[in-house]
């Protein structure tokens, strides 16, 4: 028999959320949004039916949901005040789909989110769509079973009246108990509903907000590093431990999911040994390949065409868009070219990833490749959130004094110093509309991602050189460079073997916060653009022709550095530097999962296209003084 195919509207479920995840400074809370239980359907758009979801991760298409969708009010999405948040991302795990959404920070959004807070609002429904229902063989009384094994989630919502009148917000232990709701038929699932009996009603102890918090941190920091030791025990890759942390992943799901991953890995082994040919999805193979196209048309040095791009190497934006479209059976024969162009946009969702990937790809790529000379004098350590960390600078530790016979041992103390970092965000925007594909324009498509890409790099380089041009205060109230911190030349003076001297002996003789030496070797010769050519030959230099009495120590032992940033603050300063390896000097923070800039992609509804937004989270913090030097030069 010939399958019918039927024009389904979108549908909702019940969700929970987890309020122990709420994160007031993020305005953050976690949602389980289905675990696939049977749901009677039907009486308005067909006959009534049994509905299951389907919680393989091959059948749920969450590319809208981690794209920015839209948290409303009451499933209403006529206006934009409807919009009380956004989904910040989504996954599929253990037979269970869960997302994080943030809430708005307007003034008419607060009051549900203070409701939330408080635990008056404690219903969300999840919006869904089904592309491709299955019959399946077994039957629930008279009505037939059908299984969603292809639906997308479209969006999330709080709403006032859910299926269940006795659901209640729930904790980590019971969120498989989640009901379910339909516009127009109520159900829900026999463990939440007890006919006859009232709900039960508790005392709600008071809380220590702050020894929560404390613990809720400690207990974070515990699943993130017992995550990351389950991962590289099995040498598995980093990237796995930070994406299952970034999921919000238990310990115990963290090592099922390691193990399924070894499985994984183990199935592809044997796969290749008996030469069983293994195939990609079409629609991941049609993106892939037209990646490879464009990418090459942009940089063909850089990108090379392969076998599955060379296909649509001919082929324009236009064309892509087209391809795009007929492959999700969308007719574009009698289409203007704007008309293409929009359904391109609106009608799948393969070919806004398309434009994504190929965006996120020169993103990257132009930020690796951006000169990083400020990575000489930093190092890069993760931040978990967005407030101040204290960074804890510890002394040398007391001095061991000998024990006489019979003698008593006395105790010591360390000496601290604290510096502060903190995360910040720095991001723009950029649209890709109907009329770059019409025009083929590969400038705005592959270059300007490019080029942000090289700025958010720059952009780390602009504030750790502002540290070493502007002296900011430490925590002891001094300046960076200071004559009271010991990294300051008395008088400024030219690059000679007595003025580096001079400043090696200040490194080496700087001292702990307890008074033992330190030690600091210099290793880096930092100068400005306009000294660029005068350190060079300084390091170049064995021996003056005067004497033997006059060789030059510092070749070999000294690299040059040159920062032009230092020319607008001051052409004749120069600094030494000590490896960052050896002592704390300058921290770059990132935000944990986070190895540079972040595109985010999100159809547009004010302009005919699709909007971007690059932004990056860091911070930057001088930490110690004593692995710097600094000269006014002559």
């Amino acid at each position: 028999m010939k399958a019918q195919s039927k024009q389904i509207p979108m549908i909702d479920r019940r969700a929970t959320f987890l309020p122990e995840t709420l994160n007031e400074g993020k305005r953050t809370i976690d949602v389980v949004w289905s675990t696939g239980a049977r749901v009677k359907r039907g009486g308005l758009w067909t006959e009534p039916f049994f509905e299951e979801l389907s919680m393989k991760k091959e059948s749920v298409r969450l590319d809208r949901l981690n794209r920015g969708a839209p948290l409303l009010n009451n499933h209403n999405n006529w206006d934009l005040n409807d919009v009380i948040g956004v989904v910040e991302n989504a996954a599929v795990s253990g037979g269970e789909g869960r997302a994080t959404v943030r809430f708005s920070e307007r003034e008419n959004v607060n009051p549900i989110y203070n409701d939330v807070k408080t635990g008056i609002i404690r219903n969300i429904s999840v919006g869904y769509k089904v592309h491709r229902f299955e019959k399946q063989e077994e039957s629930d009384g008279e009505l037939a079973v059908y299984r969603a094994v292809d639906w997308e989630p479209m969006e999330l919502s709080f709403v006032a009246i859910p299926a269940d009148a006795g659901a209640q917000v729930r904790n980590s232990e019971n969120v498989n108990l989640c009901t379910f709701i339909t516009r127009g038929d109520e159900s829900m699932t026999q463990s939440t509903k007890q006919e006859g009996k009232a709900p039960e009603t508790k005392q709600v102890p008071e809380v220590d907000e702050k020894k929560v918090r404390e613990e809720a941190i400690a207990a974070e920091r515990t699943r993130c590093q017992k995550i990351k030791e389950v991962v590289r025990s099995v040498k598995l890759e980093d990237s796995l431990a930070d994406q299952m942390i970034k999921d919000g992943s238990s310990v115990e799901k963290a090592r099922t999911l390691v193990i399924e991953k070894l499985a994984e890995k183990q199935n592809e082994t044997e796969t290749r040994s008996t030469n069983v040919a293994t195939t990609r999805d079409e629609n991941e193979t049609r993106i892939r390949g037209a990646e490879n196209a464009i990418l090459n048309r942009y940089n063909s040095a850089r990108y090379q065409l392969d076998d599955n791009g060379r296909r649509f190497r001919s082929f324009s934006l236009l064309d892509l868009a087209r391809e795009f479209c007929e492959a999700h059976g969308i007719s574009t024969r009698e289409l203007s070219k704007m008309e293409v162009a929009q359904r391109a946009f609106h009608s799948t969702s393969d070919f806004p990833i398309l434009l994504a990937d190929v965006a996120n790809k020169s993103l990257r790529d132009a930020y690796g490749e951006a000169p990083q000379t400020h990575m000489a004098i930093s190092r890069e350590v993760t931040l978990s959130d967005f407030k101040p960390v204290s960074r804890v600078q510890l002394g040398d530790g007391p001095e061991l004094d000998e024990v006489l016979e019979s003698g008593e041992v006395t105790y010591g103390t360390v000496g601290e110093a604290k510096e502060q970092i903190q995360l910040k965000t720095y991001a723009k925007a950029i649209s890709l509309t109907r009329k770059l594909i019409i025009n083929d324009d590969l400038d705005a498509l592959a270059r300007i991602p490019a080029l942000f890409g090289r700025r958010a790099r720059e952009k780390e380089a602009d504030l750790i050189w502002a540290i070493i041009t502007g002296n900011p205060a430490m925590a002891d109230g001094t300046a960076l460079f200071h004559a009271d911190h010991g990294n300051l030349a008395a008088s400024g003076a030219a690059i000679s073997v007595t003025t580096i001297g001079a400043g090696r002996l200040a490194m080496r003789t700087q001292t702990g916060l307890d008074g033992a030496v330190v030690n600091v070797t210099p290793r880096q010769l930092i100068v400005p653009a306009a000294l660029e050519t005068v350190a060079e030959q300084f390091l170049a230099t064995v021996i003056y022709p005067e004497s033997d009495a006059n060789s030059n120590p510092f070749k070999g032992s000294l690299r040059p550095l040159v920062e032009p940033r230092l020319d607008a603050s001051s052409s004749t300063a120069w600094y030494l530097a000590a490896d960052p390896a050896a002592i704390d000097m300058i921290e770059l923070g990132r935000l944990q999962g986070e190895s540079g800039p972040v595109l985010e992609t999100q159809e547009g509804f004010e302009i005919e296209g699709m909007k971007m937004k690059v932004r990056i989270d860091i911070g930057v913090k001088a930490i110690d003084y004593r692995g710097f030097y600094k000269n006014a030069g002559a």
